[in-house]
């Protein structure tokens, strides 16, 4: 039974885990978390970024992890991730036309990323005379410092994604039976990214600098709160609006105005492109999204029925992993990664 890590480093929590693959048959073989080294993922210090590796091997360690080949995801937020539509070419003519298309998208010079796109739909399935072309440019210093924390962690990096093309993996099965276009938020610690499946596809990609970290700032300045209070508060009460008169659900307003505010706009853009379909379903991930009351938030808010991600289905898991079943948001981006075939 074949298998690799599928690594989250995260800038709050790194999670880890192993599904084996034989055949059509998946099977969870090991999974956990272990707290990031505060700040190390900002630093550019060879002692940080030994800190993570050390608790990345640490994590190996306790979830009993086998395989030495691993798939990372890196940082939605400083990785350009867009699905562009160009015209119909041949794959050596859009080989050699794709750097001209990435020059009007990618705010960086090209020389100073690795760049790779990945045909999602071809003009026959469009139905015009375009293609749509998944366009991925991520800098080749923060590869660079991924690639390195692995290397010193002594594994082998077989893959980089993004977390958004992460999580679309893992929840392909989840809405296998949803006849419409799902709409996917992946609620992070610092970012809260957005993506838009069309029949298992991805159709839309956005990701926006709100997250668990800036409601918990609100909490701070609105509340008074200081850090350890204001987690306390999220965590605990959410965004239940009968819990504590309203005050919480009031002081984190703005940021959830912003984040439902972008929803819309997708949906919108979404609507504008494909008149005669409708997204209906919303799922939520990562770990902001198991906050009491965020599903109800969000349904109420954008008008659209939403639910917890569930990356488990379709995967085999022991008695012993049970306790999982309500973490699902929490590992949907390495539970994608560890799905990815290599």
């Amino acid at each position: 039974m074949k298998s690799i890590l599928g690594l989250d480093i995260g800038s709050h929590s790194i999670k880890l885990i192993e599904i084996g693959q034989s055949g059509n048959s998946r099977t969870l073989l090991a999974a956990g978390s272990i707290p990031t080294p505060p700040k190390a993922l900002q630093s550019t210090l060879d002692a940080d970024h030994q800190a993570v590796a050390a608790a990345i091997k640490q994590l190996i360690k306790e979830t009993g992890a086998k395989a030495n080949s691993v798939a990372i995801a890196l940082p939605e937020s400083q990785v350009f991730t867009r699905v562009i539509e160009v015209p119909a070419l041949s794959a050596h003519e859009l080989s050699s036309a794709i750097s001209w298309e990435a020059e009007q998208y990618v705010p960086l010079p090209l020389d100073q990323v690795n760049m790779d796109y990945s045909i999602l739909r071809d003009a026959k399935a469009t139905g015009t005379d375009k293609m749509d072309v998944l366009l991925v440019a991520c800098p080749k210093t923060l590869l660079e410092k991924y690639l390195g924390i692995i290397e010193m962690a002594e594994l082998i990096p077989v893959a980089a994604e993004t977390e958004i093309i992460a999580t679309s993996r893992a929840l392909v099965q989840s809405v296998a039976n949803i006849k419409t276009a799902v709409l996917l938020v992946s609620l992070g610690a610092q970012t809260t990214d957005l993506a838009i499946l069309r029949n298992g596809v991805l159709a839309f990609t956005r990701s926006i600098a709100a997250g668990g970290e800036a409601l918990s700032r609100a909490l701070i300045s609105g509340l008074d709160f200081n850090i350890n209070q204001a987690e306390e508060f999220k965590r605990t009460y959410g965004l239940e609006q009968d819990k504590l008169q309203g005050k919480i659900v009031a002081a984190v307003k703005p940021i959830m105005d912003t984040i439902v505010g972008e929803m819309k706009r997708a949906l919108a853009f979404y609507a504008e492109k494909h008149k005669d379909e409708r997204v209906e379903t919303i799922l939520l991930s990562g770990g902001t999204a198991k906050l009491p009351g965020m599903v109800v938030y969000i349904a109420q808010n954008v008008g659209i029925e939403a639910q917890l991600a569930n990356p488990w289905v379709g995967i085999t898991r022991d008695a012993r992993f049970r306790v999982l079943d309500g973490e699902g948001p929490t590992f949907t981006v390495s539970v994608g990664l560890s799905l990815r075939d290599f």
